[in-house]
């Protein structure tokens, strides 16, 4: 117990540590980010003491942009789940390390959440009266009760899916299923319902009719599994650019020592292999003299290559000493896929079923390693533990390929009608039946009496909208430029009718007919980039933690041999 507790310690202090290295763009960002999160902390700071003064908001407009962010953060933090399934459920490999990046936006989404609940309190001292145990949840007649347990339940799973499956890579191990794998599925039923729990904030308000409509929950889950994976496209694009580590062309000049001959592999390199990968060690004498014949050492110097992208070769490689880089050209860039550690293999699934190498692998520092053939390699995985080792690190790669960014372009094309869709549906609903309740939907898309504040800003939703949607429909946004766009448009249009047309309109009028328009204040105003910021700074700091482990490149096995690994972020 106290090893484990040891080894988890190094793990955190680790991580801890390389969050504040990286390269001038690491810091100038992360500067920036500091610096409006403290301004907005300051703007609170007066919000603290003078109260909701400090906003725009008033007794006829109780809920603001606080709750407009809110609202739309909960469906980027659900939207995870749409990495999730075709991972878990649908086995997509090309998305298995990726969704660790869609959790841990889920994160980071669900911290600023609970920031954004605490600003909207007047007096958030009492928030303990919504602690189970502590205060009165008024549990279960209460949507605000429901909202508190399935924000921070859906918290805890994904910190501990991550946090674990992390911790499993760090430490070279194949993660426990039964540790995690019911968790992503409860996680799956989870983050459909904390927004539809949200939903059923507006719906449950019977004095407010611009809410009271039983489309607004599917409405609320569009609109999530749209915007969130757009973002999700547009982080994993900003990692894939600052983790390159030079171009193709470089890769191409490099020395070529995969095809030279090495020596004969002997009993004396096999023990240095079960130094390395003690599991190697549980094979027969017979096995071993099988895997020895169809073994070769090679001794190369940092910077050589061992084998080369879209070349075809039979061998497989396992590292005895030194450090191998894998890194995978694409866009005329070289990015970092994963690296080979003393007991790592690399080059095996193409050596195994006779394709194209997927990427390039380059000696970082003078390293020993074993050549060998699919058949010496076959010899290992026959040992059931050693073959369950070797299977689980096939997988363990950071590839960000320009299929799987397709992949989720699907998902938000499929999304981004549906919800576009509905808002039609509502807007029908609304104006044809000509009824009473159809003034706050004047207000908002027409203007009422003379009030027009929020027209500009629906208009602009639906416009964004439906060229985000014509975008994905059309063959051009297979461009990633393209696709850029076209996911920018769609979280700005669903901020915006998640936010400002869903939230405000349902105050005004109010149920006496009086129209009191809402214009957030400066102070309010910072307090919400300071939080937006708060959020972008935590989830930098996950993925600089998180990268250089599913690279490989921040594990147990080099504690002793590297303190901090090369900046990639």
């Amino acid at each position: 117990m106290s090893t484990a507790l040891r080894n988890y310690a190094t793990f955190l202090s680790r991580c801890a540590r390389i969050a504040f290295v990286g390269d001038w763009r690491y810091y100038a960002w992360m500067g920036l980010l500091t610096a409006v999160t403290l301004i907005g902390l300051n703007a609170y700071c007066k919000q603290l003491v003078h109260g909701l003064l400090t906003t725009g908001m008033s007794d006829e407009v109780s809920w603001g942009v606080y709750i407009a962010n809110f609202t739309f953060l909960v469906g980027v933090a659900a939207a995870a789940v749409m990495m999730v399934i075709p991972v878990y459920i649908y086995d997509n490999e090309e998305l298995h390390d990726l969704v660790i990046f869609g959790e841990l936006l889920a994160v980071a989404a669900i911290v600023m959440c609970l920031a954004f609940v605490t600003v909207d309190l007047g007096r958030p001292d009492r928030f303990w009266h919504l602690i189970p145990g502590l205060g009165q949840m008024n549990f279960p007649n209460s949507m605000l009760s429901w909202d508190v347990i399935v924000l921070n339940g859906y918290l805890l799973l994904n910190v501990h899916i991550c946090g674990y499956l992390l911790y499993m890579r760090y430490l070279g191990r194949r993660p426990s299923k039964w540790f995690y794998i019911p968790f992503v599925f409860i996680a799956i039923v989870w983050a459909v319902s904390i927004h539809t729990v949200t939903a059923f904030l507006y719906v449950g308000l019977g004095g407010r009719p611009f809410w009271n409509s039983a489309i607004v929950g599917p409405r609320f889950l569009a609109s999530a599994f749209a915007a969130g994976p757009a973002l999700i496209i547009l982080a994993l694009q900003v990692v894939r650019r600052v983790t390159a580590s030079g171009s193709v062309e470089e890769i191409a000049g490099q020395a070529d020592a995969g095809s030279r001959s090495g020596r004969p592999a002997t009993a004396v390199d096999f023990a240095a292999l079960v130094e390395a990968l003690p599991e190697a060690g549980g094979i027969t004498t017979e096995q071993q003299a099988r895997f020895l014949a169809g073994a070769e050492v090679l001794e190369v110097a940092a910077g050589e290559v061992l084998l080369r992208q879209g070349t075809k070769a039979a061998h497989a490689f396992l590292v005895l000493q030194g450090s191998v880089v894998v890194k995978r050209g694409e866009g005329g860039r070289a990015r970092v896929t994963r690296t080979a550690q003393p007991g790592d293999q690399f080059g095996e699934v193409s050596a195994l079923h006779g394709t194209d190498r997927m990427a390039t692998a380059i000696a970082e520092v003078p390293s020993r390693v074993l050549r060998v053939t699919p058949d010496a390699l076959r010899v290992l995985l026959e040992d059931r533990e050693l073959g369950q080792i070797i299977r689980a690190r096939m997988s363990e790669r950071l590839m960000i390929t320009d299929h799987a960014l397709l992949t989720l372009r699907g998902i938000v094309q499929v999304a981004m009608i549906i919800n576009v869709f509905l808002l039609a549906n509502e807007v029908f609903k609304e104006f044809y039946s000509g009824n009473l309740h159809v003034a706050s939907s004047k207000y908002l898309f027409l203007g009422l009496h003379g009030h027009h504040a929020l027209v500009p800003w629906i208009w602009s939703a639906v416009a964004l909208n439906l060229v985000g949607m014509v975008l994905l429909i059309l063959p051009v946004s297979r461009s990633l430029k393209w696709l850029d766009v076209a996911c920018v448009c769609c979280i700005v249009g669903i901020w915006i009718e998640k936010g400002m047309g869903l939230v405000i309109p349902g105050f005004i009028p109010t149920p006496l007919g009086d129209i009191s328009e809402y214009k957030p204040s400066l102070n309010e105003t910072l307090i919400c980039f300071g939080i937006w910021a708060f959020g972008l700074l935590l989830y930098t700091i996950f993925l600089r933690m998180a990268v250089p482990i599913l690279q490989g490149r921040l594990t147990k096995a080099s504690e002793s041999t590297s303190t901090t690994p090369r900046a990639t972020l």
